[in-house]
């Protein structure tokens, strides 16, 4: 099943301060984070993926309610302080039941 995008967050010691992350955007299954201002001004942009490639990007335990959410500081660069966060949304014609198994797949509470 092909659909799923994976995206992320930046958050700096200095964007905590004032309650805002310091960047967002989409995560490629090459690896490479297209911030959203660049993917918003793209639009020929296929940010697309498999659930295999997405799980390759991020690991995600939390259910959001609709996407699977990073907790925690696993992408921490302790040098600078920054938090990466990431998370995989499902196609948006997924349905509750294979929302629920893809949910008991990767183990999201």
């Amino acid at each position: 099943m092909n659909g799923f995008t994976v995206t992320y967050e930046i958050y700096t010691p200095e964007s905590i301060e004032n309650g805002d992350n310091e960047e967002t955007g989409f995560c490629l299954s090459g690896g490479w984070n297209i911030p959203i201002e660049e993917a918003l001004a793209d639009k020929e942009g296929d940010y697309t993926m498999s659930l295999r490639e997405a799980l390759n990007l991020a690991n995600p335990c939390e259910d959001s309610g609709n996407w699977f959410s990073e907790i925690g500081d696993s992408r921490c660069n302790y040098a600078t302080g920054e938090i990466e966060l990431r998370a995989i949304h499902p196609p948006r014609n997924i349905t509750p039941s294979s929302y629920q198994r893809i949910k008991r797949l990767i183990g999201a509470h």
